[in-house]
């Protein structure tokens, strides 16, 4: 929840600071450290960290359009999955090679150097070195825009929170989110054990599972920012033209919040199907290809949802509150992997893995439905009466 702070200070100073400092704890670790000192050191990583990636999406919104917000959002998603693959690689290699020291003081100095060249090199806005902002809508008011934004930051978090929690809209992107999250981890951290233990597939296939699962994360997340992009773009486009052909219409603008989750429950779906199929068409002798088929569409379907509500998250408020909603998807993702754990392992043990996953499928079809009855609701945050919830 620290990253509620990126609404109040320099996003530039706050990711570029995280970066420096995580690198400098990186440094700093020792090998004979005590298990309370790793607690206490596992907590200042997380903390300096916890403000830099709704950083990066406050920058991304600021410097970009809509119409391409989702897209490069996407592919900045995807650094997770490039980072978890190809980091244990190189710092063991690092390690073997010289000394474990080596493989965190070389990452350590890394973030240092990126750390102080964002410092340096960013910039919060387009307005910082004489470009023109995107604004916050279209309706070339400037001035209303600032002051409902300048309003906003001057609310306290407590204020902040109650009027993002009375929307139902906002309350069902941190649900998805949370089931997103709770089934992207169940894959990701028990399906090979339980392949293995369960269906005596054999480690090298389980292994096989687990690489297609997050490879295909790297395509998933990509395409449903593009997508939502697309579609965004083309009804914004047709919007327009009808705007120039008649002074007056009934309809009104696209949202891109709508679409974007209109995209989202087609993935979250498809993400369903995935868990279907993992649940009651696996066995002992599965064929490799429709093993890896499963993987791939878990990975693509999840990892397009966690890209899609991250962007769905910070679109349904203004710019400067984004970092707020952010965090509280963010807090409702972070719950959903915790289950993943402790809960899920207790009741596998306490009745079967199957019953755990059936479970987790049936809860998240009860999710599907809870999205539907909150579609038509408001899917904006609307800046009315700040003045009297400020008080």
């Amino acid at each position: 929840m620290i990253s509620e702070i990126s609404d109040v200070f320099s996003c530039r100073i706050l990711f570029g600071s995280g970066l420096f400092l995580s690198g400098l704890l990186n440094i700093g670790f020792k090998r004979d450290i005590q298990v309370s000192y790793l607690y206490s050191f596992s907590f200042l990583i997380g903390l300096v960290q916890g403000p830099a990636w709704p950083c990066c999406g406050k920058l991304l919104q600021n410097w970009l359009p809509k119409s391409q917000f989702g897209t490069w959002w996407s592919i900045l998603s995807t650094s997770s999955n490039v980072a978890g693959s190809l980091g244990p690689i190189i710092a063991t290699s690092i390690a073997l090679n010289y000394h474990w020291s080596y493989g965190f003081m070389i990452p350590g100095c890394i973030s240092m150097t990126v750390g102080y060249l964002a410092i340096i090199v960013l910039r919060n806005r387009p307005s910082e070195v004489g470009l023109t902002n995107y604004e916050e809508t279209n309706v070339g008011n400037k001035t209303k825009t600032e002051n409902e934004n300048v309003q906003l930051e001057e609310l306290g978090f407590k204020t902040k929170s109650k009027m993002l929690l009375s929307y139902p809209f906002f309350i069902s992107i941190c649900l998805c989110y949370f089931m997103v999250q709770l089934i992207k981890t169940l894959f990701s951290d028990w399906s090979q054990i339980y392949l293995i233990k369960s269906f005596k597939i054999s480690n090298y296939n389980a292994s096989y599972f687990l690489s297609i699962f997050e490879f295909s994360g790297i395509f998933g997340s990509v395409f449903s920012g593009i997508l939502s992009d697309c579609i965004y773009y083309a009804k914004t486009k047709r919007y327009e033209e009808l705007i120039s052909k008649e002074k007056t219409i009934s309809q009104q603008r696209p949202s891109s919040v709508k679409i974007r989750m209109g995209v989202n429950f087609i993935f979250f779906l498809g993400l369903i199907l995935s868990l279907n199929l993992f649940n009651y068409f696996l066995h002992g002798k599965i064929s490799l290809f429709f093993l890896l088929s499963i993987a791939g569409m878990a990975g693509f379907f999840s990892y397009g949802c966690i890209s899609l509500l991250g962007v769905i998250a910070m679109e349904f408020t203004p710019k400067s509150f984004s970092g707020t909603s952010h965090a509280f998807a963010s807090l409702a993702a972070n719950f959903g992997a915790i289950t993943a754990g402790i809960p899920f392992g207790y009741i596998s043990k306490l009745y079967t893995w199957s019953y755990g996953f059936k479970l987790t499928e049936f809860s998240a079809i009860g999710v599907c439905f809870f999205l539907m009855l909150c579609w038509n609701s408001k899917s904006k945050l609307e800046l009315v009466n700040i003045n009297r919830k400020k008080q």
